[in-house]
């Protein structure tokens, strides 16, 4: 059952919270079993270390508001993708897309273009290496030591493209002494989940760590029209990581890592016919129940999934003296993708991609010198460069459309077409970073210049009709004349030659030549930079309590959309957004370290936000683009309490509050076709106003060798929308999901036997909807699963 009430579960869920944390009879025997905790763990609650400015702190002394999610946290609540992860993050949301990139908001920043060559709002790490494009991050959680989300804008470290913030993942690295160690587990659908690792030491200055994960499962959806199946997973990952420490003062560390996807994507649900009428052919087709595993699509398109990403980062560490480091950090990935998927919802080819495919091949690479933090004053000096090379290509079947059945005629028959696009980006960058300490107080401050170039080219082409030629020459030739006569030009006639390729008409002229308003290749250039920059200070009263207040201001690059556009218009770049942060905040241990609470407050002035959205374009109506939206805002709180009044019992609750808002944008609604509309006061899409999650987790022994453990997690997401101005029917409805858990162990943690339940009331929510020819459609998330899990350490 949907709740319709996110003040009500906020309250529920603080209060439910608040019963599991506050009995004084549980604090009052805190303080004996604080200094046996500490004596367990090399780091206290509140002692997390993690690597958010590219050195290793305590999470409490870090005065940036950064979500730290341990390894063993991850594994015991069965977290494997972003799309977990962010259920249990405050602040970020996750999306599927058509393409099968996911897009990923924090805070309200996002860039919902699914374009694989389009850079992210929220930039994800793997061990500091980038994985610039967030199609690359899909396989990336399997064997982390922790996951660290840093809110607000990373640019001075992290550089362009994280004006939202970033997700570095840290994997666990090889160890002094053999471990070795792997799980099974069993679930719904017939998934099969399987994981190893085997690390130790090769030779007195050489250790390695391998490790893999294997996911196989039945498909999950059913068409209710045919009965057919799909959803399917076959998903393999791997890492292969090397550790040389030939002295003292050299590291040098090698990470090989890849993963395959196959199966299948989640098909959509149809949710209502656009523009029905005798005219359309998709009109008498049914709108699927609200059963997330009721679907519909094409029987002779057969969805696919068949990507891969192979990936090579190298680090090199020398400390040229007791406090002063150098490190070299070197990264290569290549992505390779092919799927296809039906993209409108029915059985009919109303929007189905027969392919969809493409590529990237990126390379990084980051100097930098460091200090090693002994003294008051701390600092980071550093040069980066990367290159990326992105290609798209697709063809898109809509037989069964109106644009089909509008045009066939005069056309003969032409229902299917291609696109391709490259793009070629290179980025350079030189940064600082410095904190000084002054007695309680520590002043900090950042610069990064960066300077984007990107040249772009993309070509939009006819593919015929069986037993038909391409009888576009007449067709351009009335595009062609339409658009010269509206601008004082002679006519003239388009030869079947110059239809044969590229058929975007050029009515903006290329790298600076006039239009010619013939059909042809688009090609551009985007040459950009900017200085981001933070300052801040911390203010540090006693040990495990910090205030801080910082101010900064991030970029995120332009871009070029992957558009099969009719005129070069529609292929024209966004430029690049930028977003300053004001922020406070505190980290607080308290109650001799039995209660953790951060908080934070922050506000977004957020300028030329780049968005997905439509242009009116002279022959074919509405179509996509990216375009700018000038002004807009965010502001919220954040509030994070984590309890271990025992030894074996915790409990946490977190809340978000996020207002996101545009301040000032006329353009077009995607959605009612309007033009010039004021969209002052519209709210920012995939942004929920209100985020709960809490939870409990319990351990006990039952003898001297077994031990008990049982836990749950509750997660409330109020609702949002898919674009800005949208209605009602696109709607990303509020929901509430309850994840459950409980098991046995064997002493020191060798073994352990777990069942869960995950989604147990079988919530029906989705994630993102979107709207092709016909067709308006959802993704939904999975039902309610559940399975049984074994582990075992080798020591």
């Amino acid at each position: 059952m949907t709740t319709r009430h996110p003040l009500r579960i906020a309250l529920m869920c603080g209060a439910a919270a608040a019963v599991a944390m506050s009995p004084s009879s549980v604090f009052a025997q805190a303080a004996h079993e604080a200094a046996a905790r500490a004596a367990d763990s090399p780091h206290g609650e509140g002692d997390i270390v993690v690597t958010a400015q590219k050195r290793e702190q305590r999470l409490n002394d870090v005065g940036l508001t950064v979500t730290a999610i341990g390894g063993d946290a991850l594994e015991t609540r069965g977290v494997t993708t972003l799309s977990d992860i962010a259920q249990i993050v405050p602040g970020l949301v996750f999306s599927t897309s058509a393409s099968n990139t996911p897009v990923y908001t924090l805070r309200g920043v996002g860039f919902n273009d699914t374009t694989l060559g389009s850079y992210p709002d929220v930039s994800v790490y793997l061990d500091e290496a980038p994985l610039p494009f967030p199609v690359m991050t899909k396989l990336t959680a399997f064997d982390l030591e922790r996951v660290e989300v840093l809110k607000g804008p990373q640019g001075t470290l992290f550089g362009n493209n994280a004006t939202g913030g970033a997700i570095n993942y840290v994997a666990k690295k090889p160890t002094k002494e053999f471990q070795a160690g792997g799980s099974i587990g069993y679930g719904r659908f017939n998934t099969v989940d399987a994981d190893a690792y085997v690390s130790g030491p090769l030779s007195n200055t050489l250790s390695a760590r391998i490790s893999g994960k294997i996911t196989h499962a039945d498909g999950w959806q059913r068409s209710y029209t045919t009965g057919e199946k799909t959803g399917k997973t076959r998903n393999y990952a791997g890492r292969v990581q090397l550790l040389w420490e030939p002295t003292d003062r050299l590291r040098v560390a090698l990470n090989a890592n890849g993963w395959l996807e196959k199966g299948e994507p989640p098909a959509v649900q149809l949710i209502a016919i656009r523009n029905p009428g005798p005219g359309n052919p998709v009109t008498n087709a049914t709108l699927a129940p609200n059963n997330a595993r009721a679907a519909d699509f094409s029987s002779n398109i057969a969805p696919y999934l068949n990507n891969r990403l192979y990936q090579g980062i190298g680090r090199i560490d020398f400390d040229m003296t007791d406090d002063l480091t150098v490190t070299s950090l070197t990264s290569y990935t290549d992505y390779k993708q092919r799927m296809a998927f039906d993209g409108d919802g029915t059985a009919q080819n109303n929007a189905d991609f027969r392919f969809f495919g493409g590529g990237i091949k990126s390379f990084s690479q980051e100097l930098r010198l460091a200090n090693g933090g002994s003294g008051p004053f701390r600092f980071i000096l550093g040069l980066n460069y990367s290159s990326d090379k992105a290609r798209d290509s697709s063809e898109l079947d809509y037989r069964d459309s109106t644009i089909n059945t509008g045009t066939a005629p005069f056309l003969g028959g032409i229902f299917r077409s291609g696109f391709r696009a490259n793009q070629d980006m290179k980025n350079y960058a030189a940064f600082g970073n410095a904190e000084y300490d002054i007695g309680a107080f520590t002043v900090k401050g950042g610069v990064r210049y960066t300077e984007s170039k990107r040249n772009a080219s993309s070509c939009f082409f006819g593919v015929a009709a069986e037993n038909s030629n391409l009888p576009f020459a007449p067709l351009y030739t009335f595009f062609a004349n339409l658009l010269r006569g509206q601008n004082g030009l002679p006519p003239i006639t388009v030869t079947p030659e110059q239809t044969l390729g590229c058929l975007t008409i050029n009515t903006t002229g290329l790298l600076g030549g006039q239009p010619s308003y013939l059909p042809g290749e688009f090609v551009g250039k985007l040459n950009e930079n900017n200085v981001s920059w933070r300052a801040g200070v911390d203010f540090k009263p006693r040990p495990g309590l910090l205030f801080y207040a910082n101010v900064a201001k991030g970029y995120k690059a332009g871009s070029f959309p992957s558009v099969a556009a009719s005129t070069t218009q529609q292929s024209q770049p966004v430029t690049q957004e930028s977003l300053m942060s004001y922020e406070a905040g505190f980290k607080a241990s308290l109650i001799d370290r039995t209660l953790q609470a951060n908080g934070a407050v922050f506000y977004y002035d957020y300028q030329d936000r780049q968005i997905r959205s439509k242009i009116a374009d002279p022959n074919f109506g509405l179509l996509d683009a990216l375009v700018n939206v000038p002004k807009s805002k965010v502001q919220g709180f954040e509030l994070e309490l984590t309890a271990t009044p025992t030894r074996g019992f915790s409990a946490y609750a977190n809340f978000t509050y996020i207002d996101a808002k545009v301040k000032s944008y006329t353009g077009i609604n995607p959605e009612s076709g309007a033009l010039n509309q004021n969209f002052k006061g519209a709210k920012l899409p995939y942004t929920p106003k209100y985020q709960v999650s809490t939870g409990v987790n319990y351990e006990f022994p039952v003898n001297d060798s077994l031990s008990a453990f049982a836990g749950a997690d509750l997660t409330f997401r109020s609702d949002t929308s898919a674009f800005i101005g949208a209605s009602k029917l696109f709607e990303i409805r509020d929901y509430t999901l309850v994840d459950l858990r409980a098991g046995v162990k064997g002493p020191e943690d060798r073994w352990s036997l777990q069942v869960w339940g995950m989604n147990v009331t079988n919530q029906y929510y989705w994630d993102n909807v979107a709207f092709f020819f016909d067709t308006v459609t959802r993704w939904p998330a999975r039902p309610a699963t559940y399975g049984a899990t074994f582990s075992y350490k080798f020591q």
